[in-house]
Order: C-alpha cells, then sequence, then structure tokens
C-alpha cells in the first residue's frame, strides 16, 4: 500500500545540547547558511554542551561549557526577523532535569540572564536573530524573562489538530518515501535543515546519533548507533548499513500509520517517546511481526517534523522494536 494511502488513513487521529552517541569518525558539518528568520534557522553546527543548561549544540556535543560572566561582543551575522510569522515557539531537546539558558546577549560569552523550563511552550521570540559561531541566536521573551537563547532548541508551535493532515507534512512525507526508495542523497538533503540536523535513535532510550544533511545514504563515516535490544553491543557502521535498512523495512513496508501516536506490537518495554521530544509533533509507521516468529519480529519508526521559518523539516527519527 502506498504511503499516501496509509496518510490518508491515519489523518484526524488526532545552550546544553542533547548529547548525540558517540561517532567513530565525525562527519563533515553543514556549512553556514543564510538565515531567513521565521523562526531563525540555518548555519553549521559547532556546539558545545553547557551545564546544567542547554545552549549550544554540534554534531558531537560532549565538551563543558566554561562559564565567561563578561559579556563579550561576539563575532555575528544578522538574520532577518522572525517576530511576526510565528507566534508560538516551545523548548526542545533539552531533559526534563535540565534548563535552556537565556543569556544576556547572542552567544555564550554573555552572562545568564534566565533560564527556560525544558516543557515550555510559550515562548515568543521578539526580534531578528544573530548567527554567532555557526549557531542561531534569538532575541526572545516569556513571563518576564527575555534575553538570549541558541534557536537549536527552540521549535515552532504547532497544535495537534494542525498538524495531523496537513497537506505540507504529508507531501514532505511522500518526498522521504521516495529519497528512501531512490537512495537520494539530494531529495533527502531538501528534508533536513542545514543547521538542525537529523537526530537518530535505533531504540528511544538510547543515546541519539546526530547526522547532517549531506550524503546521508553515502555517508562513509562509522557511527555508535548504541546498544543493540537484548545483547547490548555496540551497533557500529554507516547509514546505508545500518539506519537504510531498517527504514527500508519499517518504514516503506508499513502496513499501518498514524498521527502523533506510536503503533507498536507486543513488548515486554515501554513504548515512548524521550521525554526531551515532548512537543514534537510526528507520524508513526508500523510493520507488524509475523506468525513465524509469533509477531514479536514488528518494527515501528516514529518520524518526527518540525516547523522552522515557517516550512516543515525532518527532524527526528526513533525506531521501536521488541525488546526482552
Amino acid at each position: 500500500m502506498s504511503l499516501l494511502l496509509l496518510l490518508a488513513g491515519a489523518c484526524g487521529g488526532a545552550e546544553e545540547v542533547p548529547t548525540p552517541a558517540p561517532t567513530l569518525a565525525l562527519p563533515t558539518e553543514p556549512p553556514a547558511l543564510e538565515v531567513v528568520a521565521t523562526e531563525t534557522a540555518p548555519p553549521e553546527p559547532t556546539a558545545v554542551l553547557t551545564s546544567p543548561a542547554t545552549e549550544i549544540p554540534t554534531s558531537a556535543p560532549t565538551a563543558t561549557e566554561s562559564p565567561t560572566p563578561t559579556a563579550v561582543p561576539p563575532t555575528n551575522t544578522p538574520v532577518a526577523d522572525s517576530s511576526n510569522q510565528q507566534t508560538s515557539y516551545a523548548v526542545i531537546f533539552v531533559e526534563p532535569n535540565d534548563v535552556l539558558n537565556v543569556r544576556a546577549g547572542p552567544g555564550v560569552s554573555f552572562g545568564i540572564a534566565g533560564e527556560l523550563p525544558p516543557d515550555a511552550t510559550d515562548v515568543q521570540i521578539s526580534g531578528s536573530g544573530q548567527l554567532v559561531s555557526g549557531s542561531t541566536w534569538v532575541p526572545i521573551e516569556r513571563r518576564g524573562v527575555t534575553g538570549w537563547v541558541n534557536s537549536r532548541f527552540l521549535t515552532g508551535f504547532v497544535p495537534e489538530d494542525a498538524f495531523c493532515g496537513d497537506t505540507a507534512v504529508l507531501q514532505l512525507l511522500e518526498r522521504l518515501e521516495t529519497a528512501v526508495i531512490n537512495q537520494d542523497n539530494a531529495l533527502i538533503s531538501q528534508l533536513i535543515h542545514p543547521e538542525r540536523g537529523l537526530r537518530v535513535r535505533l531504540l528511544w532510550h538510547e543515546a541519539e546519533t546526530w547526522l547532517d544533511n549531506h550524503n546521508l545514504f553515502s555517508d562513509a563515516t562509522s557511527y555508535n548507533w548504541g546498544a543493540a535490544a537484548g545483547s547490548g553491543e555496540a551497533i557500529i557502521g554507516t547509514p546505508a548499513e545500518i539506519l537504510l535498512p531498517r527504514l527500508q523495512t519499517d518504514f516503506l513496508e508499513a502496513a499501518e500509520t498514524a498521527c502523533n501516536e506510536i503503533l507498536h506490537g507486543g513488548t515486554a518495554g515501554f513504548v515512548v517517546l524521550p521525554d526531551a521530544y515532548a512537543p514534537l509533533n510526528y507520524y508513526s509507521f508500523y510493520r507488524p511481526g509475523t506468525e513465524e516468529f509469533a509477531e514479536l519480529n514488528w518494527g515501528s519508526w516514529v518520524v518526527g517534523l518540525e516547523l522552522w521559518q515557517g516550512q516543515y523539516y525532518l527532524s527526528t527519527l526513533v525506531h521501536y522494536q521488541w525488546e526482552p
């Protein structure tokens, strides 16, 4: 059954970066991109993991930010004003026990002026963003807190009833299907934001692997994708070796799909989204198991999409399967 028919049936159902899985070799970071803010978008990720608040992401964010209380004007590039095109934003990719730092200026060289909770959904972008060292920082305000945050940790807030069945969403998922079928690097690169990248989890509770939008299917980098269910052994390989076969099976061969509901088969484990992904809108794609394996060989993908600068992008892929 075509993806379009499945989706049509599903409509109506409805400054410390998360730490991606370590890679054996770091991928080439995407080049800086001119940002036209509607929510502020573009350049290459260079980030640092700060403690305890989230601020700067990167393809392998593990460094702890050194506090720099004195404000030092950073080298920056102005970004178009995004304040009039999206009324509300949510904090995303920040763990429940963490916060998003609000800085006095655009960049970590400015002191901390406040913080946003990881579940904030009523954040306003109040003006033009600044491109600083490869990350877009935007001025925000929320309940009396004002300052600057790294836009990597904000996402356009879209109510479920507006997301599910949106023609733009369904068209993006159709294009993703085509890209996977044809292993089309050029097409899938158009679906992934060049700065925000793609976050992949082969198991929802494993650390995420961050991928950029360049040559995904021919990327020769060997990544650590986390531990395998059951054995606990590290899953090592390129996207073509590890990610692509699972997409070909459990995404392309899905028999059911749903909006903002994770379809799945029997398992002893939990089937939930990572807490830091809470504001994410998504479609799930479910391939049932077979009688030969007592229907336990099922597989599901959650395909998360973000609205950024007035456009939807492929943001996350989370895989689910039977776990002992």
